[in-house]
């Protein structure tokens, strides 16, 4: 028999080798095993026949002791800064509108406000970094009123200094919904509004409700943005693609940074090929020739990572992915790298690489001869129709 104190047995004498159990010990045993036997029974004869009902606090007591009270149904006023209150005879700001914009009852709820990087937060907190990193400048921010409809009408110009910052602000923004355009405006409409850039302006016109009033003011405000001259802004690849290609707005992207998921890789402008699925062709011009040899050789040395060599000359490369079998076609030539991505088909990617760089200076030729008056041999843009 084991000795007391060599197992763990905090009784007088050692139970691991007992030869009896108690009669006590036999009678808890058994009435645990048949409480938790009758446990069983009774879940499987309960299963989903649970009634909350029989549970729940009666709705008669809930009512005599719940507390009334009178719920705030008289419609919210917009809440105004005190600091932003004008006098009736002062003289209000409207940014770059002239009075005919508050024809027909309108009228500014107070000079417009001002926001620069330091304090933009303070009207699109969480939103701003979308803006920064597209050169994002100031924000001005007008709000209009008609009183006699109950209307308001907030109108947000953010200058992001560029055309091409203003344009990627608004392609992130946009989507795939459709664009229209009203002279020198590319805007996109929405119930409430519209938003769109004009020039190196990103604009966002937003009501509080969908009326005839608010179509009217979004009117105003885009036919007055319209007029403005942003010829100038214009950088030279979107007029390259645009003017000279032919390319439609809607398909034209920039992207500022990280090109193509290369860090080194910035500032490209992109035009969809028709009748190539997500294919696109791209152009870049870098401040000297010398730059863009560089940036050639080294985009052909990281694609090579995942991309095979089909075909390789000094200034021009075509590459085929390994895995989804799609065609980069990579070119440079003086101050430009362009090219091709994405291309499903290798035979029109052989002809669009062979091809890509006479509709570049055909296009180039086009331009010479439009700025000059003179008539010169080049490429026509209906020609270019079936590369995109």
């Amino acid at each position: 028999m084991a000795r007391k104190g060599e197992v763990f047995n905090r009784f007088a004498r050692p139970r691991l080798l007992r030869k009896r159990i108690s009669s006590i010990e036999t009678m808890v045993g058994a009435f645990l095993i048949l409480i938790i036997f009758a446990m069983a029974i009774w879940l499987v004869d309960q299963r989903d026949r649970y009634d909350p009902g029989e549970r729940d606090i009666d709705i008669a007591l809930l009512k005599a002791q719940s507390v009334k009270d009178t719920l705030y149904k008289t419609s919210l006023k917009r809440w105004r800064d005190p600091e932003l209150e004008v006098a009736s005879s002062a003289v209000v700001s409207l940014g770059p509108f002239d009075s005919s914009l508050l024809a027909g009852g309108w009228r500014s709820s107070g000079n417009p406000q001002i926001f620069d990087r330091e304090n933009l937060f303070e009207k699109i907190n969480g939103q701003a970094e979308q803006y920064f990193k597209f050169g994002f400048e100031e924000l001005t921010v007008l709000s209009l009123e008609h009183p006699a409809r109950g209307r308001f009408v907030d109108v947000f110009l953010y200058d992001q200094g560029t055309f091409e910052g203003s344009l990627g602000v608004y392609q992130e923004l946009r989507g795939d919904r459709p664009v229209q355009q009203q002279g020198s405006v590319q805007y996109t409409s929405n119930p409430l509004g519209a938003m769109g850039i004009s020039g190196s302006l990103h604009f966002q016109i937003t009501a509080d409700a969908a009326d005839a009033a608010a179509e009217e003011m979004t009117a105003r405000v885009l036919a007055t943005l319209s007029k403005r001259d942003v010829a100038d802004s214009l950088p030279a690849g979107y007029s390259f693609l645009h003017l000279n290609l032919g390319v439609p707005f809607d398909g034209i992207a920039y992207q500022p940074t990280n090109v193509f998921q290369y860090r080194f890789a910035s500032e490209f402008w992109f035009a969809s090929i028709e009748d190539a699925e997500d294919a696109r062709i791209f152009i870049h011009a870098a401040p000297s020739e010398a730059e863009a040899r560089e940036l050639y050789q080294r985009l052909h040395r990281e694609l090579l990572e995942d991309y095979e060599s089909i075909r390789s000359a000094d200034h021009s490369v075509l590459l085929r992915h390994r895995f989804l079998e799609t065609h980069f076609g990579l070119l440079q030539e003086g101050t430009r790298v362009f090219g091709f991505e994405r291309h499903p088909d290798g035979v029109a990617a052989i002809q669009l690489l062979e091809s890509l760089p006479a509709i570049l200076t055909g296009a180039e030729a086009m331009e010479r001869t439009d700025a000059d008056g003179e008539a010169q041999e080049g490429y026509h843009v209906g020609e270019e129709r079936e590369y995109r």
